[in-house]
């Protein structure tokens, strides 16, 4: 009965121990000595340096999740980055799944598997997906948050995961779990084995497993309250929320007939419902920017195409070994191979009535599928000249349209990873004195396809869509295409096959990424002062980079649909050495329990950087046995990366960008921001008129093409860190713990573009410094005719963004935590079972950016934008009988506001409102060899917060909130 309160307080860590360590009866335990995560000095569990949240195996298991990212996220100081609800909309991240501490961002922390790193899983955006392993070898996962650069070296600045494996089993055990939303779809399966002995007199031990799962995707027109959607009425000061717009780029056409302002601009769309007619459109959808309230039934919601949660399938292999090869030596090898599926959906390509964006595509008036003898013909014949247009080649209208003859621009992104560890651990007696050594080498390489389907050639629909009579034939105008095989495309009645065969296209990248690492370490007690031995630990490490990415020759021409990124490839080596020393001062004596101060340095020197000097000075202070203060302050270092060192200059798009100059924003901007528009808009834009002047992007408009690329003189980022806490565990009430820590980030030098927003507004627009001289005002490039990309006169044909060492940081807030637990057997003499609760929460109130130096910061707390609530914990109850287990878990984020782009007048509502979410999860143990498990996540069914910024959950800040909706789980394991 003992056992089973101790395996149920530990397992009712659901989000995470921010206390270290996790409660267990100290008279139960065999102390041994081992590494902690946070130091590499060796110690007994009970004197973990720096707050360290656990997450056992039992945990990841009775979670219901596939992924061990996803069951990461329950823990509070965990932020959501990349998952399964936002990378579907990426070009090269789908499938994947990443670790984020505090929101400073994945590249910020370090993701180890037993204290060694993993090779990248991307070469396009450098990180460590944690799907490439295999859940059911994980022994448990400890995450420490805080600058841990001292003792593991660079992007430990937000903090480290360490992937504790299972290095020993015994026995063949069978895993199996499928779970299906109340909906129908995002089904998920996995089925994973493990199999370990002992050989060879006990002294060679072997350990076998894998596991294959896949996740099934959910579409956004399969939920009834994100399809069609909502948006923002920007007409309206403040803007309240509305229906979704339709879109006038439609699946067949919509011709752009004259424009202008509401009331005289003129626009037909082939009816999507019957696309044998044309139909006008309404006023409020014949701008060529639709208005608000466009509701015309001949026209479609562009959401229809977008996925909820992303579609991925992974496989993935592990087997350790050790063998004794003396008392005191032993030898290891571990080999980890995965591969890794993911799936993303994207709208098809298309061009827009404003004539702007990657594809403007004129209809001429001479076009010869606009005499043709169809009905549609015929009507968009008699509206063309109603709208005043002639049948010559000057006269024409912008076609808007989703090219769904191609299909949509889906990806499919296939990752190989394989990872080869081998090293010799042991120890030995010197000066009376016990040394603990180790030594390994490891290699680790990723190989990546990514295809992007259906990423049509600009230039031949342009010529394709061109179509003229020719001696009575009708035929591309341009005779060079037409030499070259074009194909007529009729943009009245629909194309044939073969000029969508003609001017379609794939584009393939390809990746490779590799790491070496070698490194040594060696520990020790080296002798005693009264209050215990002083330990240390030394060591040092060899470590190489390389990456490469490749775009095929045709879609980094820039001639198809797609980004061109064409080929970025780089390398980095650094030798680091490190050391620690803890010195316990005192020990059993009035008001010092315990005291003792621990030192950490480590030096590197980059190829690519130079010099790097980190440090850490932590103290431990147990003034009775039932408290303990720690404190501790270090410096932390982020190299820059090969991606942000040496990526190529490439066009990419932005859709959340809000133009200042632009009347709606304008409007409800304050006074000092209109003070300052009036003067650099009207610098910017010739014949500026704040009341009427209508940007080419925005909400409900095209995205903003921006030029982003690497810098090679980056240096590294920069971190000063502080941690300052009590654990309390009262002898007095038996089986309470609990802890408060409150944590300092100061980030300077931070690799980054700077966020466009923040460029079109603060830094530019409503800047008090002279347009003209403005450095930031000048990467913003407005187009004078609009016939330059900007679509219209004074619209933004791109935005400059290259990463720099411009931004910094400030991060502040707590962690606490509290533990209960107790067995009714003892408590009222009477056994109902065991009981154990827990709440853990997060209060970060700062998490301010300052984008340039002298610039005021940013408060990011509590933002969608940023995934950063001031409020966020989670709370579980925990109940054990005989061979029934019970666990209900509420996850808390507390209201956030929903866009930094506004003010909270200028919105409503402009909060996403406080959100709960409730896990139920049931285990029954049948006997010795079988474990049967089910559960309901988002047992309450919840949705995210219905704004227009948060509602559909696919962003990185929104993706906090669930959007798959009630999901149901079962599970098994057997054990032989």
């Amino acid at each position: 009965m003992k056992n089973t309160l101790r395996t149920l307080l530990l397992g009712s860590v659901a989000a995470a121990s921010v206390a270290a360590p996790s409660f267990v009866y100290a008279q139960e335990v065999d102390v041994e000595e081992l590494v902690v995560t946070g130091s590499r000095i060796r110690r007994d569990t009970f004197t973990a340096p720096v707050p360290v949240s656990v997450l056992s195996s039992e945990q990841i298991r009775a979670s219901g999740n596939v992924s061990l990212a996803e069951a990461m996220l329950e823990i509070p100081t965990i932020s959501a980055n990349t998952n399964s609800q936002n990378s579907s909309s990426t070009l090269f991240l789908a499938g994947q799944a990443r670790a984020d501490i505090r929101g400073l961002g994945a590249e910020r922390t370090l993701v180890l598997m037993d204290g060694r790193r993993i090779v990248f899983s991307d070469a396009s955006s450098p990180g460590v997906d944690l799907n490439m392993i295999p859940s059911l070898m994980v022994d448990r996962i400890e995450t420490v948050a805080g600058g841990a650069s001292a003792v593991y070296g660079s992007e430990a600045i937000a903090g480290v995961v360490n992937i504790i494996m299972k290095k020993e089993f015994d026995g063949l055990e069978f895993d199996v779990q499928t779970g299906l939303s109340q909906e129908g779809d995002g089904a998920e399966f996995r089925i994973g084995a493990l199999y370990g002995t002992k050989l060879l007199d006990d002294r060679l031990n072997l350990l076998v497993g894998g596991e294959v799962s896949r996740q099934e995707p959910v579409m956004q027109r399969d939920r009834d309250w994100a399809f069609p959607g909502i948006r923002r009425d920007n007409r309206k000061s403040p803007q309240p929320i509305i229906p979704n717009s339709r879109s006038n780029s439609s699946p067949f056409a919509t011709f752009q007939l004259t424009t202008g302002p509401l009331g005289t601009a003129r626009a037909v769309a082939i009816d999507a419902r019957n696309p044998s007619q044309i139909v006008r459109l309404s006023n409020a959808c014949s701008t060529p920017t639709v208005q608000a309230d466009c509701q015309d039934e001949a026209l479609i919601y562009s959401n229809s195409y977008l996925a909820l949660q992303a579609k991925s399938s992974r496989g993935t292999f592990r087997t350790f070994a050790d063998y004794q090869l003396t008392d005191n030596i032993k030898v290891f090898g571990d080999v980890l191979y995965s591969r890794v599926d993911g799936y993303g959906y994207f709208q098809p390509a298309f061009t827009t009535a404003l004539g702007s964006g990657t594809l403007p595509l004129p209809f001429r008036g001479d076009n010869a599928f606009l005499q043709g003898t169809s009905q549609a013909a015929s009507q968009l014949r008699a509206e063309w000249l109603a709208a005043g247009k002639t049948f010559t080649q000057g006269s024409s209208a912008n076609v808007g349209k989703f090219f769904n003859e191609f299909g949509g621009r889906d990806v499919k992104t296939e990752r190989e990873t394989l990872r080869l560890v081998g090293g010799m651990q042991g120890d030995f007696e010197a000066f009376e004195r016990k040394f603990n050594w180790d030594w390994y080498a490891q290699y680790g390489e990723t190989n990546g396809t990514t295809t992007s389907y259906n990423q049509p050639n600009l230039n031949r629909i342009k010529q394709a869509t061109d179509a003229v009579l020719v001696n009575g034939q009708i035929v591309c105008r341009d005779v060079n295409a037409r030499a070259n095989g074009c194909v007529p495309w009729n943009l009245v009645d629909g194309p044939n096959q073969a000029a969508v065969a003609w001017a379609n296209a794939n584009s393939t990248t390809d990746q490779e990424v590799k790491e070496t690492v070698v490194a040594a370490n060696i520990t020790s007690d080296l002798f005693e002062l009264p209050a215990g031995p002083v330990g240390v630990a030394i060591g040092g490490e060899y470590r190489k980079e390389e990456s490469f990415f490749a775009q095929d020759e045709l879609g980094a021409s820039g001639a198809l649909y797609i980004n061109p990124i064409g080929t970025r490839q780089g390398e980095y080596d650094v030798v680091e050495g490190y050391g620690e020393v803890r010195l316990p001062l005192l020990k059993d004596v009035p008001f010092a329990k315990e005291l003792s101060v621990e030192l950490a340095g480590r030096l590197a020197d980059y190829s690519s950087i130079g010099r790097t000097e980190q440090y850490r000075v932590l103290i431990e202070w147990a003034p009775v046995e039932d408290i303990r203060f720690r404190a501790s302050q270090g410096t932390a270092v982020r190299a820059p990366n090969i991606v942000e060192l040496y990526a190529p200059q490439s066009r990419n798009f932005n859709s959340t960008a809000q133009d200042p100059c632009d009347s709606a924003n304008f409007a409800a901007a304050t006074a000092d921001q209109k003070a300052a528009r009036r003067v650099t808009c009207a610098a910017a834009i010739a014949n500026y008129d704040p009341a009427t002047f209508q940007s080419n992007f925005g909400t409900g408009r095209s995205s903003l093409a921006l030029l982003q690329g690497g810098n090679p003189d980056l240096g590294p980022e920069e971190a000063d860190t502080y941690n300052l806490g009590v654990v309390i565990q009262p002898r007095w009430i038996p089986n309470l713990q609990m802890s408060l820590d409150f944590f300092k980030y100061n980030l300077s030098n931070q690799i980054d573009t700077v966020p466009v927003n923040t460029l079109l507004t603060d830094l530019c627009y409503d800047s008090s410094a002279a347009y003209a001289s403005n450095p930031f005002c000048a990467q913003i490039k407005r187009d004078p005719t609009g016939a330059n990309g900007g679509g219209i006169p004074g619209g933004v044909s791109e935005i400059i963004l290259l990463d720099q060492n411009v931004a910094k940081v400030k991060v502040e807030g707590y962690d606490a935590s509290i533990q209960y637990g107790f067995r009714s057997a003892e408590m009222f003499n009477r056994d109902f079972g065991d009981f154990a609760f827990r709440v853990d929460a997060t209060w970060m109130y700062r998490w301010a950016l300052q984008g340039l130096p002298g610039e005021d910061y940013t408060q990011l707390a509590n933002t969608i934008t940023n995934a950063t609530p001031e409020w966020k914990g989670q709370a579980s109850v925990q109940w054990n009988f005989q061979n029934v287990g019970v666990t209900w878990t509420t996850h808390y984020i507390g209201s956030m506001i929903s866009t930094t782009s506004f003010q909270p007048s200028a919105l409503d509502p402009f909060y996403t409102g406080d959100y709960y979410l409730h896990d139920l999860r049931v285990r029954y143990e049948l006997n010795d060899q079988v474990v049967l498990r089910g559960g309901i996540q988002n047992l309450t069914d919840e949705t995210p917060p219905y704004l227009p910024e948060t509602y559909t959950g696919t962003s990185v800040g929104s993706s906090s909130f669930d959007n798959r909706g009630r999901f149901f789980f079962v599970g098994a394991t057997l054990r032989y």
